[in-house]
């Protein structure tokens, strides 16, 4: 798997809403909107990787490994078994065939955009758990809940 880490160190306004969610739900926030970054690189690294069988291009994938801390979510991109044993050939060359990189440039080409997503993602999940917290306190209130409507 590559060995690139994006850390994003953001806007205390953030850190306090996702704090005040909680742990569990600011892990699976965090866990969706990584998982979803990933994806545009994911799909340039597929568009860009040579293809003679097509083999390398299908084991492209990105996974979630288990976080060893709470506060830590990642997401590995890498190649299935058993092209991964030799994916890095075609990345980097060998002394008889020049290198031909597709992963390296996605991540250049696509980290943008794969912070991006993560940020749109890490938003709309705090603002669906805070509408279901505050029609979860309306119902416990037995206030009632106008959408509008007639």
């Amino acid at each position: 798997m590559a060995g690139i880490k994006f850390e994003i160190r953001g806007a205390k306004e953030l850190e306090a809403m996702l704090k005040d969610l909680g742990p569990k739900i600011a892990t699976r926030l965090g866990r969706k909107a990584v998982r979803a970054g990933a994806r545009p690189i994911v799909k340039e690294a597929k568009r860009l990787v040579p293809r003679r069988t097509g083999q390398l291009r299908r084991s492209i994938t990105a996974v979630s490994p288990k976080a060893t801390r709470q506060d830590e979510v990642m997401v590995l991109i890498g190649f299935k078994p058993p092209v991964s044993r030799r994916a890095h050939l075609t990345e980097y060359g060998t002394s008889k065939h020049g290198a031909r990189p597709f992963m390296r440039p996605a991540m250049d080409a696509k980290a943008g955009e794969a912070l991006t997503v993560m940020a749109e993602t890490m938003a709309s999940g705090i603002l669906r758990e805070e509408w279901k917290q505050a029609l979860s306190f309306m119902a416990e209130e037995d206030e009632e809940i106008d959408f509008g409507g007639e």
